[in-house]
């Protein structure tokens, strides 16, 4: 079944679940947090962190932009897609975001070029896989070891691959995100794709976006992930026919994608 979006319409269903517990304490060696550049320059600024955390090793890298004016912000941890990077996409919309007053964290994941990515840990296969999901959520904890960041208004937001790995993420962690988007993903049986058992868990009020042109990520991928949120009574957003003819390629960096984006965050209390 397709939803309302894909006539043109919003549907957003009130979550009827209990209140949730407050998000999971931020936890980070912010002594083995190494950045590079100023965060409040255009482009921000590169980091790494290497360190062993309850027994499991990380060795992470990325970008994360600040605002300039002064805190305390929301953030959001911002996921890129297949052979991509937290250099290129993931600071692109970063920018974007920033603007909105967000301070934005992006790490490198396994489906990044190979050679971009080697020696990052954990190690594991492309997508909503559980090394990537630990990538992941150990870069929402890394927003400790900046000042100014309101831990508990944060935000996951992803495209592709990278939207695979926020679901994962929000199915994984319910507790420790305000609110969430994605652009061109969903559940699937296949290893790289939100797995259908995670989706289930997912509390986070979620806004999806897909185009039915999409020929890389069929839009039965979305609609799957859709239809287990409606089917939990989860808050979400389905975004369809605002894309007729779409190809994978146009809904990452959509301008009017985003704007929807920053209103679904407003709405949801993220921003102001």
């Amino acid at each position: 079944m397709r939803y309302a979006a894909a006539l043109g319409a919003v549907l957003c269903l009130a979550a009827a679940r209990p209140a949730s517990a407050a998000p999971s304490p931020f936890r980070a060696n912010c002594t083995a947090l190494a950045v590079v550049g100023d965060p409040r320059s255009a482009n921000g600024a590169r980091w790494t962190y290497a360190s062993v955390d309850d027994g499991v090793p990380y060795a992470l890298e990325g970008v994360v932009l600040v605002p300039a004016t002064p805190g305390p912000h929301a953030a959001v941890v911002v996921s890129h897609g297949k052979s991509g990077s937290p250099y290129g996409y993931s600071s692109a919309v970063g920018r974007v975001m920033r603007g909105w007053g967000l301070v934005v964290i992006a790490t490198m994941y396994s489906h990044a070029p190979a050679a971009e990515d080697a020696g990052n840990l954990p190690a594991d296969h492309d997508g909503a896989s559980a090394g990537n999901v630990l990538r992941a959520h150990k870069t929402r904890d890394l927003l400790s070891c900046f000042r100014g960041v309101d831990p508990a208004r944060v935000a996951a937001h992803g495209n592709s691959m990278g939207a695979f790995v926020t679901g994962q993420l929000l199915g994984t962690y319910p507790e420790d995100f305000r609110v969430a988007s994605q652009t061109s993903g969903g559940v699937a049986d296949g290893p790289n794709a939100t797995q259908e058992a995670a989706a289930e868990q997912i509390t986070t009020p979620f806004q999806v976006h897909h185009s039915e042109a999409d020929t890389t990520v069929p839009i039965a991928f979305a609609d799957r992930l859709v239809s287990i949120l409606a089917g939990n009574q989860v808050t979400y957003d389905y975004r369809v026919a605002e894309y007729p003819g779409y190809s994978h390629a146009q809904m990452g960096q959509d301008p009017a994608m985003m704007e929807r984006v920053r209103q679904w965050y407003e709405d949801h209390g993220l921003l102001p």
